[in-house]
């Protein structure tokens, strides 16, 4: 029999915005200051950055919450979903209208389209376009909202950008000069952690269905990540595996093989999962070319010629230079991988690749896993 221990599993859901942010205040009165006059929204362009699972949407959504009272609109965007200017400008007015064509309109006819929808409706639009790192051409689109009020709109939208770095175009000058804000969010101690993760416990575990040892475990075993989100998917996947074994208690042992089967710290399976086949292929490559070496980095020559391997192996056709390099930038933009220039001490000049503090073992199986089904069938080798 199964005895029920997660109250409501929608306080664990990554889209989750909980009504109070333990170690987060600070900067969600930063922003609401930043946005708001008082009476009205300021125009401009605020950036939030930092790593993954340290708040950064959860204090966009909060602060926007607040400004309820100014009779804003918010529109809320992935772009890790809506990866090119289009996309995501027709999620912004679909948003808003509902029942808007998704295709056989142009960019331009869209842009018209918004400028006139703000016109009518006459209320001031707050945009948070999350994860803006896996936004293609992303200066095109935050460009034109950003100086919407030139056409048909009476003001222009307000923009939250949600990154884990600059975005390269935040430093031109033509977007530069929109600047009302650039806060970075640092990693969660492990004291903070212990915070957030007895406060969410308390929201969404039931009463004598844990204890302080429970979330001490979790905590030792996240620490080192400073990502609540990370810390938050151990618990309630223990507590998951207390309820399909029977037992009234989530034990630390349970922890502990909750975190083993989350696998790859720091990068999720859905994380994993929306890249393009042959991201996953030079993400594999990497791996498995790391994991053979005792240094911390291989040459991008070394990429290259592992990815051709595997592309061998499986019979896809590699793509060619200039694409790989295009793609390990994406890569790296989106926070899979380092690229820096070689320095002194090594011959010549070479572009070095690293995964960071991603074990390449892991990330090798989990990604061999995700190619399974995708190129399903795969050669027995493989």
């Amino acid at each position: 029999m199964t005895i029920p221990i997660v109250r409501d599993p929608r306080f664990f859901s990554d889209s989750y915005t909980p009504s109070k942010l333990p170690h987060r205040e600070k900067e969600v009165e930063i922003l609401y200051n930043t946005l708001s006059s008082g009476y009205e929204l300021n125009e401009g362009l605020a950036l939030l950055k930092g790593e993954p699972g340290i708040g950064k949407t959860s204090v966009a959504k909060l602060s926007a919450s607040k400004l309820s009272n100014l009779g804003i609109g918010t529109v809320h965007i992935n772009c890790r979903t809506y990866r090119s200017p289009s996309s995501a400008l027709q999620k912004i007015i679909a948003s808003i209208i509902p029942g808007v064509p998704e295709r056989g309109l142009s960019y331009e006819e869209m842009v018209l389209m918004l400028e006139k929808i703000m016109s009518r409706e006459g209320k001031p639009l707050l945009i948070i376009l999350d994860e803006i790192e896996y936004l293609r051409e992303g200066e095109t689109l935050v460009y034109t909202l950003l100086r919407l009020h030139e056409g048909g709109a009476t003001k222009s939208p307000t923009l939250v950008a949600v990154a884990r770095w600059d975005p390269p175009y935040t430093l031109d000058d033509s977007i530069k000069s929109f600047m009302i804000l650039k806060l970075t969010l640092e990693k969660y101690n492990a004291s903070q952690l212990r915070d957030i993760l007895d406060y969410r416990a308390s929201e969404a575990l039931y009463d004598g269905s844990y204890d302080s040892d429970v979330i001490e475990k979790v905590v030792e075993l996240s620490k080192h990540t400073g990502n609540a989100r990370i810390a938050l998917k151990i618990l309630f996947s223990a507590a998951r595996l207390a309820e399909e074994r029977g037992m009234s208690l989530i034990t630390p042992d349970l922890v502990s093989e909750a975190a083993a089967r989350i696998g790859v710290v720091g990068i999720t399976e859905d994380s994993l999962m929306p890249l393009d086949t042959h991201d996953k292929l030079l993400l594999l490559a990497a791996a498995r070319r790391l994991a053979m070496t005792s240094r911390g980095w291989i040459k991008m020559g070394d990429l290259l010629e592992e990815y051709k391997l595997i592309c061998e192996e499986l019979g896809v056709i590699p793509y060619k230079y200039t694409a790989v390099w295009k793609r390990v930038r994406e890569l790296r933009n989106m926070g899979f991988m380092e690229a820096k220039r070689s320095g002194e001490g090594m011959k010549g000049q070479s572009t070095l690749i690293s995964l960071g503090s991603i074990p390449a073992e892991r990330l090798a199986e989990k990604l061999k896993e995700i190619l399974r089904e995708d190129l399903s069938p795969l050669p027995s080798s493989f």
